[in-house]
């Protein structure tokens, strides 16, 4: 008989943010998404976060400023996503996904799911919505401590 090891609420977190960062490298490689990890990255932020400033794309995306500058201008020239003035500061701009930036990161998020799926099968629907519930659960969780 082995012994019951026990797992903290610390290495449960590491082990869920490790899998979960496999899982989605995972997609990527079987998916045959041809959009580079950084785009999609860059695209999933502007998604999240709405139209944000250099800088705070930045932090966000934990990059230097001239990488944000230079991914960002890649998105710009992509059709992806528009630079406008902060109305807030004339010196700031703002960056934002533009409808062809969020149809793209769409279609690589669909693409990265049917690869998912097509090899699980044997796998039970309902635990796989489960699954998503107790994640976006989680993040919702996360966000909200994170307000306070």
């Amino acid at each position: 008989m082995q012994p019951t090891q026990v797992t903290t609420a610390d290495d449960s977190v590491v082990n869920l943010l490790v899998t979960a960062g496999r899982l989605t490298r995972l997609a990527g490689v079987i998916s045959g998404e041809e959009l580079p990890r950084a785009i999609m990255r860059a695209l999933a932020v502007l998604d999240e976060h709405g139209a944000v400033r250099v800088s705070e794309f930045a932090r966000i995306d934990r990059c230097s400023q001239p990488a944000a500058t230079t991914l960002i201008g890649r998105l710009v020239a992509d059709g992806y996503a528009t630079r406008r003035g902060d109305p807030q500061d004339s010196r700031a701009v703002l960056v934002e996904l533009t409808p062809a930036g969020r149809a793209r990161l769409e279609s690589a998020r669909r693409a990265f799911g049917a690869a998912i799926i097509s090899r699980l099968s044997g796998f039970d629907p309902q635990r796989l919505a489960r699954l998503d519930a107790e994640l976006s659960e989680l993040l919702d969780a996360l966000k909200t401590a994170g307000r306070h």
